[in-house]
């Protein structure tokens, strides 16, 4: 299995006043991956019409070079580490592109929770969102 992977395009807004991506758009940006590989996932873990949601419950994110702004797509890699009973944890990377020496930009952790919207609260992960998540598993990393 390998990660799943979006073309990240940098707009201009994103750049702040010293030329480089402010860090909240990171964030942003690793969402977006994020909903892209959830949806990809054998089928869809956001269960639209459903109470069952997923939370983000923690973010980390490490900057380990600037973005800056270019015509050409950064690369983000997204994977599962971690399935436990109601929460899961991937982890997901910024890279410059195979166009590029490819070096990593930043590097991000995430725990989502599995939600409850009529409850209000946490609940178990479903056999379908475990089963779903498992093709995503990449404990190591690539």
């Amino acid at each position: 299995m390998s990660p799943h992977t979006y073309d990240c395009f940098v707009r201009f807004s994103d750049v702040d006043v010293y030329g480089h991506v402010n860090n909240v758009k990171y964030v942003e940006f690793y969402q977006e991956a994020r909903i892209a590989f959830i949806t990809s996932l054998a089928g869809n873990l956001l269960a639209v019409g459903s109470n069952e949601r997923q939370v983000v419950a923690r973010i980390d994110v490490d900057y380990k070079r600037p973005m800056l702004f270019r015509p050409q797509p950064y690369l983000i890699e997204t994977w599962v580490t971690r399935i436990g009973t109601s929460s899961y944890e991937l982890g997901a990377r910024i890279r410059t592109g195979a166009e590029d020496d490819a070096t990593t930009c930043s590097t991000a952790h995430v725990r989502l929770v599995a939600y409850d919207l009529a409850g209000g609260r946490s609940r178990p992960l479903t056999v379908d969102e475990r089963d779903r998540l498992a093709t995503g598993l990449l404990p190591d990393g690539p």
